[in-house]
């Protein structure tokens, strides 16, 4: 019982997370910050990774790894804003780490979807981590772009309004 409500919690911050992460994201590639966004999306990561530590295993899985991360990258981002103001390179402090925690909240999401949808256990039936390999490199990939993109745009902006 108390693990049910323990994984509905985590899945609700996560889903909530990522919907705001992605409205922060599209603000970054604006040029802006929008703070309602950004406070929500780093409560939620921050929540959905301490409740992901929770979750008893008799050994450190990955998804750990992951949600460690996700709070130190969530931290980083929380004090670039809040208490350095985006203050010089602060701000692409707190881009690369919102970019970051977005890449580890989807991650994360991915893995759970390989493991909890059948849908995705039954196309790759011979090679069942093969496909979610694939699918967890190709998404690092496209972060790894948009966080360039993102630190580009951000430098060519000269009053880094971010």
């Amino acid at each position: 019982m108390i693990l049910g409500l323990l994984k509905l919690v985590h899945i609700l911050f996560g889903l909530i997370g990522l919907g705001a992460g992605v409205m922060v994201l599209f603000g970054m590639f604006a040029g802006v910050q929008i703070d309602k966004w950004s406070a929500i999306f780093l409560k939620c990561a921050l929540a959905a990774g301490v409740t992901g530590l929770l979750f008893p295993a008799h050994y450190f899985l990955p998804t750990h790894r992951a949600a460690m991360l996700e709070i130190y990258a969530s931290a980083m981002a929380v004090l670039a804003w809040r208490r350095y103001r985006l203050a010089g390179v602060w701000a692409l402090i707190f881009a690369l780490s919102i970019i970051f925690t977005l890449c580890l909240n989807i991650l994360v999401a991915i893995a759970h979807i390989f493991d909890y949808l059948p849908v995705f256990k039954m196309l790759a039936p011979t090679q069942p981590r093969l496909l979610f390999l694939i699918t967890e490199l190709v998404v690092m990939l496209l972060f790894a772009g948009l966080g360039m993109f993102t630190v580009k745009r951000f430098r060519d902006k000269s009053n880094h309004s971010f």
